[in-house]
């Protein structure tokens, strides 16, 4: 353990990296809101802080982004979960490691260069949709939507909608999930446009979710058509069936429980057999923040169960304890998950 000040110190630089005193700030905002801050941290931090107006002025401009957390969407936790990892990755094991209160993998603290890294996650991405749709949800909000033709939309959490009405067709402009019963209208075609694809109504309800560049169109009632950015079409995509594309590729057609994938209209959310990591992507659409599993064993297990969707926070509690898992908070928005 090194000393500052006659404090004890954990196992972390204790001064900034060299740089500007906006680079600097970021480095101490990372710290301070770290498992691993202590007393003599606090020492280091407000001597750097008195020793110019500079460095003041910049901290109190570092703050902002900070207070800016519980607006975390999904892009941008995904962005966040995958540069945290590969920065974990990257410590050496020549570094020493951190006491044993604290998990191995807060040593990727002890690297000045993750304060600068968050701080690129939320000012690198402007939440350009939300800005500019005419419809929007944040999260765990459910929105009911009656268009102009009498169609009605059902959009779910933290997802952009906009619509683009003329005397020719009715476009849909979709990113995150939604669930559309159309209006019949022989004049004018009904499709749902996202970054994957385009989806055109050939009969009433159908449900449409666009997360990042995946797509998964499921069909309630009669039929639509799908037809995906690569040049694949699905002519009849008919009742009870579902289509997805992940990771570029295209699934087969599935029959799907339609009572089960309906559930998130009646804020429920139901998994069975399903790998904690696709449970856990999953709740972080409903909640503030971002939750991350840095176990891989952790990630793997399967769970079976049905949680409210408006309590997000009571789900990872009963999966916590359930898994025998603990958890790691930054404030409530970033919680890291590990195995006991």
């Amino acid at each position: 353990m090194s000393q500052a000040n006659g404090y004890p110190m954990n196992q972390i630089d204790p001064f900034p990296p060299s740089g500007s005193a906006s680079e600097q700030a970021d480095y101490w905002l990372a710290l301070l809101n770290s498992p691993l801050y202590d007393q003599g941290h606090q020492v280091a931090f407000e001597q750097w802080l008195g020793a110019s107006h500079e460095n003041r002025l910049a901290w109190e401009k570092a703050q902002v982004w900070w207070q800016k957390i519980d607006t975390i969407n999904f892009s941008q936790g995904a962005l966040l979960e995958k540069r945290l990892a590969t920065t974990v990755k990257s410590v050496s094991p020549s570094k020493p490691v951190a006491p044993k209160r604290f998990l191995p993998f807060f040593n990727a603290w002890s690297f000045p260069a993750v304060a600068c890294l968050l701080l690129a996650v939320w000012f690198g991405f402007t939440n350009i949709p939300f800005l500019f749709a005419d419809y929007h949800t944040g999260k765990g909000e459910l929105k009911s939507i009656a268009l102009t033709d009498g169609s009605t939309v059902l959009l779910n959490t933290n997802s952009t909608l906009s619509v683009d009405y003329s005397s020719q067709q009715r476009i849909i402009s979709l990113q995150g999930e939604a669930y559309f019963k159309v209006a019949a209208d022989a004049r004018r075609p009904f499709e749902v446009k996202t970054e994957s694809g385009r989806v055109r109504a050939l009969g009433t309800a159908f449900e449409v979710k666009q997360l990042d560049s995946d797509m998964a169109v499921t069909v309630y009632e009669h039929s639509v058509r799908v037809s995906f950015v690569q040049g694949e079409t699905i002519d009849r995509l008919e009742e009870g069936q579902r289509i997805t594309l992940t990771q570029q590729q295209i699934g087969p057609i599935e029959n799907v429980n339609l009572k089960q994938s309906k559930a998130w209209q009646e804020h429920l959310l139901v998994f069975k057999n399903q790998p904690l990591q696709q449970v856990i992507t999953e709740l972080n659409r409903y909640r503030s923040g971002k939750v991350i599993i840095v176990d891989h064993n952790l990630a793997e297990h399967l769970v079976t169960g049905v949680f409210d969707s408006a309590a997000p926070d009571a789900a990872l509690a009963a999966i916590e304890k359930t898994l025998a898992a603990k958890e790691y908070r930054l404030l409530d928005s970033l919680v890291f998950l590990t195995g006991m």
